[in-house]
């Protein structure tokens, strides 16, 4: 398989008054046609910051977007905000965590969802609409001719997410970053919108991201897993293999707290502390204070990404002999 999206080197920084905080440092990332890949990680590890920064959309003058993120052959930080547009929407395409903040409150859902596809397809209003009706009905409406005459305010938010989905899905773009696509949905809906986006997978080849929590979801979706934490990737593995095995203690971390519905009950792992913040960065192994396996070299190096097996690297001491 070809590798649609490339990244090298990210490092996503703001600037404040008093310093330069880097949110996303180093992140090296690829995706192929048609390749599902689940980035996960605690709130605050730089999951939706490095979305934001294949958009486009980091938030100037203050943000500044350093290294390569290689769309089809093209280098996304050397394009004008106006090819942008032209990517966003039609090629790359993106499920919004929050619809309430993602939606304009003075459009209805139809005046939105029409405006995309004449942007980008050229189609004419009336066969705009048509298709928007249909994408509605693809994602759980049963009455999509009423919802496009609605605002978003008078929609549930549930509701407002499956718009949101069906926005970014109405183009069948090459690539869908979904920044937790299943937010606020009941299982119902979220089954169904899991199935859409394999539909999608299988139907038109197209790559997907997956941001989430949920590991549940993981294991049914991505064929890679990118485990992030402070703004860093720990591990990268194969999805068959990762939950058998995780070589970061972090990740041993996140799999141990998921409950077991199978066999006896088990306690469930605990990570003690937080996710540091980017003023707080350590100068040395940024989940050591968390670490039940640090020694005295994590609280005194840095320890780079590492290839340990066959599509497997860790960032972690523990693996310092076994790299390949």
């Amino acid at each position: 398989m070809l590798t649609l999206l490339n990244i090298k080197n990210l490092k996503t920084q703001f600037q404040s008054k008093r310093q330069s905080l880097t949110v996303v440092d180093d992140v090296n990332l690829s995706i192929k046609e048609g390749e599902t890949v689940a980035l996960v990680g605690e709130s605050g590890c730089g999951k939706s910051m490095t979305s934001l920064s294949i958009m486009g959309l980091v938030p100037t003058p203050t943000g500044k977007v350093d290294g390569e993120i290689v769309f089809g052959g093209v280098n996304l930080l050397d394009l004008s905000e106006k090819h942008m547009c032209k990517i966003r929407g039609k090629e790359i395409a993106m499920i919004f965590q929050d619809p309430m903040t993602s939606l304009n409150p003075v459009l209805t859902i139809g005046e939105q969802l029409i405006e995309v596809l004449t942007y980008h397809q050229k189609l004419k209003h009336n066969e705009a609409k048509e298709k928007t009706i249909e994408t509605l009905k693809m994602v759980g409406f049963s009455n999509p001719e009423n919802i496009i005459r609605d605002y978003p305010h008078r929609l549930s938010g549930g509701m407002r997410q499956r718009v949101m989905i069906a926005m970014a899905m109405i183009c069948n773009p090459k690539l869908l970053i979904a920044d937790e696509p299943t937010t606020a949905l009941d299982v119902t809906i979220q089954a169904q919108i899991l199935t859409l986006m394999n539909d999608l997978n299988k139907q038109f080849n197209t790559s997907i991201l997956l941001i989430t929590h949920d590991l549940g979801v993981v294991s049914e979706m991505a064929e890679r897993v990118v485990v992030m934490y402070a703004g860093q990737v720990v591990e990268e593995s194969p999805v068959d293999v990762v939950f058998d095995k995780p070589l970061h203690p972090y990740s041993e971390g996140l799999i141990g707290a998921i409950p077991n519905i199978e066999g006896e009950m088990e306690k469930l792992t605990a990570i003690p502390g937080s996710v540091p913040t980017p003023d707080q960065l350590p100068n040395h192994c940024r989940f050591a204070h968390r670490c039940p396996k640090a020694f005295d070299r994590c609280f005194k190096e840095k320890p780079s990404l590492k290839k340990v097996e066959q599509f497997r690297f860790v960032r972690c001491f523990l693996y310092e002999d076994e790299e390949v």
